[in-house]
């Protein structure tokens, strides 16, 4: 019981530091200039889907039953407004995304400077992996938002869970499949055994935190970019 006490406080100290880290990596010009663009992009993003969703709303008859239309006029508005600002962050995240490689790149470069070459990937394995990524975010949040709606107290405690699965595996991803082959990055994350969904639910606690949402993405792509690197994962590499 003792040794398990101290591997949990080593887990605990490493995982501080990594997540320290992470932080320190907004001090980086290149990673800040992804927030500016990230928010930029976004923000243009929300706008242009504000006007989509507007038009669709106030000048298509969805029903023949005029009521229906009534109140869709009355109150889309209202929930437009709500919706955007619930799925702002996630848009912000897929922004995001398209530039993790420029994060982890000058992560790696500051921090461990004598790592090899990353792999080569294949540019259908690049939009592959954000499109799957986005497609993951946009189904688990919508999938849950009747939960956040009807189950307050809980709802926090499932947009944690769900967003921490997300955040966890695919930044994970996008570090290790720089460096290992998709049947040992999975095996290596196998291997964590729950590692990446702890960090994952860590970030999607402090990504509800009002402004420090908008950072989140870059500190979490560099914390788990420490994270892996503290792994074996060369002996997963020869293994493939």
């Amino acid at each position: 019981m003792q040794n398990a006490a101290k591997r949990t406080l080593g887990e605990a100290a490493h995982t501080g530091g990594a997540l320290a880290r992470g932080f320190a990596a907004l001090a980086y010009p290149k990673c800040m200039l992804v927030v500016l663009l990230s928010s930029i992009l976004s923000i243009a993003l929300a706008v242009g889907l504000w006007y989509l969703l507007r038009w669709a709303l106030f000048d298509w008859q969805f029903f023949n039953w005029g009521w229906v239309n009534w109140l869709l006029r009355q109150f889309g508005g209202v929930a437009l407004v709500f919706l955007l600002l619930l799925l702002f962050p996630a848009l912000m995240a897929i922004v995001i995304s398209c530039f993790f490689d420029m994060i982890i790149n000058e992560v790696e470069r500051r921090h461990y400077p004598d790592l090899p070459p990353p792999r080569r990937q294949a540019p259908g394995e690049l939009v592959g992996y954000v499109l799957k990524f986005t497609a993951m975010i946009l189904a688990v949040n919508l999938l849950a938002l009747p939960f956040y709606l009807l189950l307050p107290g809980i709802n926090v405690l499932i947009a944690w869970t769900a967003n921490g699965y997300i955040f966890g595996r695919e930044y994970y991803e996008a570090v290790a499949m720089r460096r290992l082959a998709p049947p040992a990055m999975h095996a290596l994350r196998a291997e964590w055994r729950g590692g990446t969904f702890r960090a994952g639910f860590l970030l999607a606690m402090l990504k509800t935190i009002p402004l420090l949402g908008l950072v989140i993405p870059v500190v979490g792509c560099a914390y788990l970019t420490h994270l892996f690197h503290a792994k074996p994962w060369r002996d997963f590499a020869k293994r493939t």
